[in-house]
């Protein structure tokens, strides 16, 4: 089974939005992008920026993006998106020496994995900081 996770990070505050699928598409990333403008608070003139690879479905036409403004990132650039590290940490915290005894042991650590985040922001900050002297 391969599992997908949809986040977004507020680089700033450590505050996570995440969902885990078993698979992704337009439909699929159009729930997280309705999930997340439900968890941005609606203050006028504000808007947030998503930053995405370039997966057809985070291109789609159909998406409605709400308060959400796409950046999309160059193609084969994942080191520009500061949540490569938090993911990073997470394998290896997480995941490492890991070997699934039962078929749902893989979405229970990953669950978990994503709970230690929402409980941490300041490990999320400490991770997905970003300077210039990183680029």
């Amino acid at each position: 089974m391969r599992l997908n996770v949809l986040a977004a990070v507020a680089p700033a505050t450590g505050v996570c939005s995440a969902l885990i699928f078993d698979g992704c598409d337009t439909a699929v990333f159009q729930l997280f992008v309705d999930t997340l403008a439900a968890d941005c608070p609606a203050e006028p003139g504000k808007t947030y920026h998503l930053v995405l690879d370039n997966a057809n479905w985070h291109k789609a036409k159909r998406l409605h993006w709400h308060r959400v403004t796409p950046v999309y990132l160059p193609l084969c650039s994942p080191d520009f998106n500061a949540t490569e590290r938090l993911w990073l940490h997470l394998k290896f915290q997480w995941f490492a020496g890991f070997t699934a005894r039962t078929e749902e042991a893989p979405t229970h650590r990953l669950t978990s994995a994503i709970q230690s985040l929402f409980a941490h922001p300041q490990l999320v900050v400490s991770q997905c900081r970003v300077s210039a002297e990183d680029f």
